[in-house]
């Protein structure tokens, strides 16, 4: 056979027909082509809109800030500050006077008096002061920072707003969820855990169905029955035929702490999580635990929470920093959700019932001695009841809580070889902060730099010299090229004082070299950097801050520095916010609480003001000193971040107050166009250093607004 070629031809009307259709295509093409490019053109004119507005807002913003700097600054500010002084003291009377007479009329003439003397008694003048402000009856003075009393009821709707105007929205399950739960290299069990005792069958229910609404499914649920009397929460759990229940019934009562072990000598999951019988876990909350353990293999999660209100709503949301010691050892705020690696959790022989209502708070502290793997999920994955006798009411409802939290710090402290007391907190009765006492006599070179600013220095050198306890100290005055004739007869006078050295250096002013060169002068194990425009309030204020930089895992400490007159807060720790680093509870009344207690206890911040920062000379040396390409702003922040990424966390010692005339030696940074372009310009270099806290403090919550400097929530 032959095989042959036949051509094939088009007839002329056939490509005539296909060429048309293809310059009509090719027509269509550029005409989308076209709206296309119109379109990007339009999105860019916007983005260059939205450009020009952000920039006006911020050229707005700097406006007001040098607005508020003239004016704080401004003789008129001085001269009414006798007026803003007695408005508030008016202000106060007018609250005392309502609070005697709102109780002389519910309880009689002389119940205000009775009462004030009992307060007197069991909370000290700070007891006495909060009552008379708040009107909060004495069972309720050790929780002003918790909600009211209330009834647990139904919920009208997860989205209800409560009282603070805070709503919680449940999440719905990703459209990948059976997928992402599947793509886990090794799901993990979870055993939860939930003592019961007489709890109302509503509520138990309500917890009950907070956990069969979970969207990961390998769970176990662990009831343990405390030898309870009421029948009708024994009915609720006789009614369970769910094979993933077990329910557990005890012969007689072994409170919190035995029955939760009880529970889990029978749970089989990997990680154990905690839930109380009047509470419930949010949809996503195992889900959440789930890919954080897989992602990051931890020993120990903990997440955010919040409570729910007598009607249902939900309110008060505590967004958490992520793992701080020394803020555990000052609160316990890691509290709900909780979940453990169960070996571990045996190896610690489980909950310990002589610390029976703080039991999680003492198994935290013991599990922050056996690993450092500890995780923080910034989700609110647990809904805390409020009701009465509850700790989420009120602390006081359960008064032996609090001898027992200072018991159980005391036995860590012991355990730990650390040498501190427990102080009771002045402005809230309930609470305590850590002391710890310095360990020897180490001496304490305090660097100060300066330059023709005789009268400043002077005040702040007499002050350390007439109001310090600690008398093992040094005082290194870097002189940067003092002129004026007053100035250098001050510090030639200084120079034959005892403990005082002057060391000139005679260059343009760079902070961080200043430093350097005063900490290599300096002869003491523990060096501290201070401003010569402070001045010392607090006489204990060297031992408390060295006790904080000795510990081992402690790299900076900072201390509360106060505008002068010391109503007003200028420094209480360093956040590092989208626009970049600024000062927490700025302007804030030193004994306010701040949130929660962030402005009057011990935590742990990701920076502190280089304006009084000490830190142990070793640690210093270890990450380098200050960065001299940091000549003016932010050096400080630097070296703080250095300090968390060498494994140290910075602390803020709030107890320690100065006075701070912030910014007399060098200026206001943000008042010239020249000082914001340099401070910009010195923004850009800290986070070219350090990308990864770039609009990130894992001691804020992206849960809060990122420019809040009073920890408000994102709205």
């Amino acid at each position: 056979m032959t095989l042959t070629s036949t051509p094939i031809t088009l007839k002329d009307d056939g490509s005539a027909h296909i060429l048309g259709a293809g310059r009509e295509r090719i027509a269509e093409l550029v005409r989308e082509m076209a709206d296309r490019d119109r379109s990007i053109e339009r999105l860019n004119q916007l983005v260059d809109e939205r450009a020009w507005q952000l920039q006006a807002a911020e050229a707005d913003r700097t406006a007001l800030r040098l607005e508020l700097a003239m004016i704080y600054q401004s003789r008129s500010w001085r001269l009414t500050h006798p007026l803003r002084w007695a408005s508030r003291r008016a202000r106060q009377a007018k609250a005392s006077l309502r609070t005697v007479v709102r109780t002389a009329r519910a309880h009689g003439p002389l119940a205000p008096f009775v009462d004030l003397l009992r307060i007197r008694r069991d909370h000290g003048i700070g007891g006495v002061k909060f009552w008379l402000m708040n009107g909060v009856a004495p069972g309720m003075l050790s929780a002003p920072i918790l909600a009211p009393i209330a009834v647990a009821g139904e919920r009208p709707s997860l989205a209800g707003q409560g009282p603070d105007g805070y709503i919680y929205r449940a999440p719905r399950p990703p459209v990948d969820l059976a997928a992402s739960i599947a793509a886990l290299a090794e799901p993990v069990t979870f055993s939860i855990v939930v003592p019961v005792y007489n709890t109302p069958p509503a509520i138990l229910e309500a917890t009950l169905r907070s956990v069969w609404a979970q969207w990961y499914p390998h769970w176990q649920l662990v009831l343990v029955d405390d030898a309870g009397t009421d029948a009708a929460t024994g009915a609720v759990l006789d009614q369970i035929r769910d094979p993933r229940v077990t329910v557990l019934r005890l012969k007689e009562n072994r409170g919190i702490a035995g029955a939760t072990n009880a529970g889990l000598a029978v749970a089989t999951g990997d990680f154990i999580v905690f839930l109380d019988h009047d509470d419930e876990l949010t949809v996503d909350c195992l889900y959440e635990l789930a890919l954080c353990i897989s992602r990051d293999d931890p020993d120990f999660v903990y997440s955010d929470e919040d409570k729910i209100t007598e009607d249902g709503c939900f309110t008060q949301p505590f967004f958490k920093p992520d793992w701080s010691p020394d803020t555990m050892m000052s609160t316990m705020y890691t509290c709900h959700v909780s979940c453990v690696r169960r070996s571990l959790l045996h190896d610690l022989g489980g909950l310990r019932s002589e610390y029976d209502g703080c039991q999680d708070w003492d198994m935290v502290l013991r599990i922050a001695e056996k690993t450092t793997r500890i995780q923080h999920v910034p989700k609110v994955l647990y809904h805390w009841r409020i009701i009465p006798q509850s700790i989420a009411a009120d602390l006081g409802a359960k008064p032996y809580v609090v001898a027992t939290s200072e018991r159980l710090r005391a036995d860590a402290l012991s355990r730990r070889g650390m040498d501190g007391v427990l102080e009771p907190l002045p402005q809230v009765p309930g609470y305590y902060r850590v002391r710890y006492n310095v360990r020897g006599r180490p001496t304490v070179s305090i660097i100060i730099p300066s330059r023709d600013n005789h009268h400043v220095l002077a005040a702040c050198i007499d002050s350390i010299r007439a109001k310090s306890t600690y008398d093992k100290y040094e005082i290194v005055v870097m002189d940067n090229g003092t002129r004026e004739p007053p100035s250098l007869a001050y510090l030639n006078r200084i120079r034959a004082w005892p403990g005082v050295k002057v060391v000139r250096h005679d260059a343009p002013f760079n902070y961080s070299e200043l430093n350097n060169l005063g900490a290599d002068a300096a002869t003491g194990d523990v060096l501290l950097f201070l401003n010569d425009d402070t001045e010392v309030v607090t006489p204990d204020w060297i031992e408390r801050m060295a006790g904080y930089a000795q510990l081992d895992h402690v790299g900076a400490v900072g201390a509360k520095l106060l505008y002068p007159g010391g109503r007003e807060t200028q420094h209480a720790g360093v956040l590092n916010l989208e626009n970049g680093p600024g000062h927490a509870f700025w302007r804030l009344d030193p004994d306010a609480h701040g949130y929660f207690l962030r402005n009057l206890l011990e935590y742990n911040w990701l920076a502190v003001t280089g304006a009084c920062l000490m830190v142990e000379r070793r640690k210093f040396q270890a990450v380098g000193g200050f960065d001299q390409s940091l000549p003016i702003a932010y050096n400080d922040i630097d070296i703080c971040m250095r300090l968390h990424e060498a494994g140290y966390y910075n602390v803020m010692c709030q107890a320690v107050r100065l006075i701070h005339h912030e910014s007399v030696s060098r200026g206001v940074d943000h008042i010239s166009a020249e000082k914001q372009e340099r401070l910009a310009r010195d923004r850009r270099r800290l986070y070219d250093l350090h990308p990864n806290f770039y609009q990130h403090d894992p001691f804020h919550n992206p849960n809060l607004h990122p420019n809040g400097i009073h920890f408000e929530a994102a709205r």
